[in-house]
């Protein structure tokens, strides 16, 4: 040995060395190892601390230190190091046997000089501050501040699949707000969330919603739910003492039971619904939700409530059923339909939502957006189909009754360089049962101004014929109904009637082959249905050359 080695090793003696370690806080273990004769060799001040075994135990082994159960985890988890020969690292952060929290340790191995195992140095991190950190961080990301129940994200994440949710609203809790401040409103609210906890804490998992809706939920059915939800009613019959000032208050509460494998999502959504039917019948009382049950005023209702947002979060999109002309054989134009994938509720059938739309007036803005899809489409469609392809455009009665409907539709074809002959606007008997004379003037303007009406459903008014010489239309749409009859002589008959008064004819619903050639022969103008093309985006159209392949439907 060298000079300078000798020197080194005085400056790490061994009191030095083991006064050091004493003073790191991970703790540190030092087994010797003879086969598997696993025994103590050395503690630091920090792993005494943590596990209660001292230097006196050297020699000895975990069997004849720990409790049994204790001493089986210790062995089975130093004996892989012994088997293995490897570095092997513990993640932190479960029970150990002894009751104490487990830190992040990682086993070394230690080789002599012909390869063999003579030690194992465990170094463990305590990790109990870290993890009061983290379950400090899991609180506040899992329970509402306000009440001290779980919260949303908490019911959506770890709430898989209960037995039933019982969905409580207050009523009229927005009077407190309003008459008495937020304040007490909050004193109200935690009151709630203290009855419930009292009463169900137990059995069920407790949540707040937000604002002044509370979730019940069962993991499993202890009672009739008839019979909770009954119980939750009571809970508000005793007024509530809030700044000495007595009130009272009721609760409407929805109920939806797991009947299949609904998921949770589905299973709000049906408590929603159940809650809306509760109010509506008065409130101060539950609603249980059935399948079975019609519930279309309530869907009517939550259907305005988002549809309301379904433009600004980019929920609605069109789709395109093409035209075609059967004795050209080419495409001729496309109807715009919407459609609806709403976030919360997936993809809503349009004769859900459009009549709420038109009762409610939202279909105002959504049809102008629609107007505006479309000729933005247009520029792209024409591409593939020749200069002269038409779009079409649904026009419900209240877009039809809007004051400046004409010079809102102009003003945004002209903001996208789209000419109103490309335009093709097409409404319905209905809409003009109410106010023939003023829709006969916005059409007669529409018409004046470059754009093509066409009278769609054809046939299936009640006043058809009379409509053909009072309104200023182009087309006419036989409705899929005359050609799913196959009634012949009827559809010639229509069809003579339009030509006698030079209107085009397209006939809807063409799904075989058979209906494709009958209406060819009879030289119908347009054709329209899912043998020529089911509903499409744009970017998933048939080309014109794939329609037909040997004179059949190729789509």
């Amino acid at each position: 040995m060298g000079k300078g080695e000798g020197q080194m090793y005085k400056l790490f003696d061994e009191s030095l060395l083991l006064h050091m370690l004493d003073h790191i806080e991970d703790s540190i273990y030092i087994m010797s190892v003879d086969g598997s004769d696993l025994k103590y060799y050395y503690l630091n001040r920090a792993a005494t601390q943590f596990s209660g075994i001292t230097m006196e135990s050297v020699g000895l082994t975990f069997f004849d230190t720990n409790p049994r159960h204790m001493a089986k985890y210790l062995y089975k988890k130093y004996i892989r190091v012994v088997n293995e020969r490897r570095t092997i690292k513990y993640e932190d952060g479960f029970i150990l046997p002894n009751g104490m929290l487990s830190g992040e340790s990682i086993l070394t191995p230690i080789f002599d000089d012909h390869d063999n195992l003579t030690y194992i140095i465990t170094v463990t991190r305590d990790i109990t501050e870290r993890k009061m950190h983290e379950n400090l961080l899991y609180d506040y990301a899992y329970h509402d501040e306000l009440s001290r129940l779980y919260n949303r994200r908490y019911l959506l994440e770890h709430v898989i699949s209960p037995a039933a949710l019982y969905l409580l609203d207050l009523d009229y809790f927005k009077n407190i707000n309003d008459m008495f401040g937020h304040d007490v409103g909050d004193t109200v609210l935690v009151e709630v969330a203290n009855r419930l906890s009292q009463q169900f804490g137990d059995k069920y998992t407790l949540v707040r919603l937000g604002g002044d809706e509370f979730i019940v939920v069962a993991d499993h059915i202890h009672e009739p739910v008839e019979q909770t939800a009954e119980a939750i009613i009571q809970l508000f019959q005793q007024a509530f003492n809030v700044n000495d000032r007595k009130m009272k208050i009721s609760v409407s509460i929805g109920v939806s039971k797991r009947e299949d494998h609904e998921t949770i999502q589905v299973l709000l959504k049906q408590a929603d619904i159940a809650l809306y039917k509760a109010k509506g019948a008065g409130r101060k009382r539950f609603h249980i939700y059935e399948a079975a049950f019609k519930y279309d005023h309530v869907e009517n209702f939550i259907h305005e409530l988002e549809l309301s947002h379904a433009i600004e979060k980019e929920e609605l999109y069109v789709q395109y059923q093409l035209i075609y002309h059967p004795v050209r054989e080419t495409v001729i134009g496309a109807e715009a339909l919407l459609r609806w994938n709403c976030e919360s509720r997936g993809t809503v059938q349009p004769n859900s939502f459009i009549p709420v739309a038109e009762e409610t007036g939202l279909i105002v803005d959504i049809g102008y957006w629609v107007i505006r899809r479309a000729c933005q489409d247009w520029h792209l469609l024409k591409k593939d189909y020749g200069s002269e392809f038409k779009v079409s455009v649904n026009i419900s009665r209240v877009q039809l009754n809007e004051k400046d409907f004409v010079q809102q539709i102009l003003r945004i074809l002209k903001e996208e360089h789209v000419a109103p002959g490309a335009v093709e606007l097409e409404i319905t008997e209905s809409t003009t049962m109410h106010s023939m004379q003023d829709v006969q003037q916005t059409l007669s303007q529409l018409r004046a101004n470059g754009f093509t009406i066409a009278l769609d459903d054809f046939g299936t008014g009640y006043s058809s014929l009379s409509m053909l010489t009072l309104l200023p239309i182009d087309k006419l749409k036989i409705d899929r109904s005359f050609i799913a009859d196959g009634n012949v002589p009827l559809i010639s008959a229509m069809l003579a009637m339009a030509s006698a008064l030079h209107l085009q004819v397209i006939a809807e619903g063409i799904e075989t082959y058979e209906q494709y050639i009958m209406l060819k022969e009879m030289a119908c103008w347009g054709i329209q249905g899912y043998f020529i093309n089911k509903p499409a985006d744009l970017a998933l159209l048939p080309k014109q050359s794939e329609i037909f392949v040997n004179g059949v439907g190729k789509i």
